[in-house]
């Protein structure tokens, strides 16, 4: 089996670490525009670097498009249908592209339509859906008879950067509470800039939003986000069910679980009756390059991808960009990435 990975950078870095611990990969091609990066990736990857790995500039992969299996687009978020056009004359099985898709809600769309038009499935990296502590909790709120019913979720944190991981965030709502529609009830954009280790060329944002969220047209539950552009602070995010509460930091590495007694005849009126004693596990953030190695290993024994289609990324990329839109000094076009 052969990959194409495109984009050495610090993501494109990630998915190879992961890819080189499946052994039915026999190669994988790194392709980057500068030589800088390519050289930066075989450092990085150090003793990883093995006759498994391919370093090709982008001139070089334009040229002439290799053969492969799977290809991962890790590049920036500009001119992805022509990237796409190039990626499928390598006659790949699948294809996988990080977010945000595009820089509108207009450049979403078309590379959606577009992708419609492919025999090739081509899936998106939101893949916060994949971690196994969250999978958990998403199962708690739909069995624990505590957690059932509508739920509250806050999140307070600082220059995440709403394009490079609110949009994250915002997925991982909709996938906690099974939703799939939204609905921006309220909230703003600060005027600062979030700078970007892109380069001049690309920043971010932060503003705070209040957000439904519905499985067709049951109302499942809320969001309350703030996302500072004006703070370094690495936040928590708090999810307040009817009869419990969960809590989580990926930094501190806590996770808080307080449930009211199953077997409590206490009222609604009766806040904090039978409750128990808060109950504290560990919470592991998974390094990213094993989330692409689980990805592909599953689309390799059983063509199932834990990760969703384009189309089915929409309603989280829509919801973005009706946040975004409330920016009093950008319109339309986000130089995010």
């Amino acid at each position: 089996m052969k990959i194409i990975v495109i984009g050495a950078g610090r993501m494109g870095t990630r998915h190879i670490q992961g890819l080189l611990q499946i052994s039915d990969i026999k190669e994988i091609v790194i392709v980057d525009l500068k030589e800088e990066a390519l050289e930066n990736a075989k450092n990085t990857l150090g003793e990883q670097t093995s006759k498994r790995l391919i370093f090709n500039t982008l001139e070089q992969f334009l040229a002439t498009p290799s053969q492969a299996d799977i290809v991962i687009d890790a590049s920036t978020a500009q001119n992805r249908i022509e990237r796409l056009e190039t990626i499928l004359k390598t006659n790949c099985k699948y294809i996988l592209i990080e977010k945000p898709l595009g820089q509108s809600l207009e450049e979403v769309e078309e590379l959606i339509r577009f992708s419609k038009k492919q025999n090739t499935p081509i899936f998106v990296n939101l893949n916060m859906r994949m971690y196994e502590v969250f999978r958990k909790i998403r199962q708690d709120l739909q069995e624990l008879p505590q957690l059932q019913g509508f739920v509250n979720i806050s999140i307070n944190t600082g220059t995440l950067g709403i394009g490079a991981n609110g949009i994250h965030y915002l997925d991982l709502s909709m996938f906690l509470l099974d939703a799939n529609r939204t609905e921006l009830v309220a909230g703003e954009i600060e005027e600062a800039v979030i700078p970007s280790g892109r380069g001049a060329n690309f920043g971010d944002f932060g503003g705070w939003a209040t957000i439904k969220f519905f499985k067709d047209n049951i109302y499942k539950g809320r969001l309350q986000i703030s996302m500072s552009s004006e703070s370094t602070a690495f936040g928590s995010w708090e999810i307040v069910a009817p009869h419990g509460r969960v809590q989580f930091n990926e930094v501190e590495g806590k996770l808080n679980y307080q449930l009211r007694k199953a077997d409590s005849q206490m009222p609604i009126n009766r806040y904090f009756a039978d409750y128990q004693p808060i109950e504290t596990k560990s919470f592991e953030s998974p390094f990213l390059g094993d989330l692409t190695k689980l990805w592909a290993e599953t689309l390799i024994k059983d063509s199932k991808s834990l990760l969703p289609l384009l189309e089915e990324s929409y309603e989280t990329h829509k919801l973005m960009f009706e946040w975004l839109a409330l920016s009093k000094t950008h319109q339309k076009i986000f130089p995010i990435t």
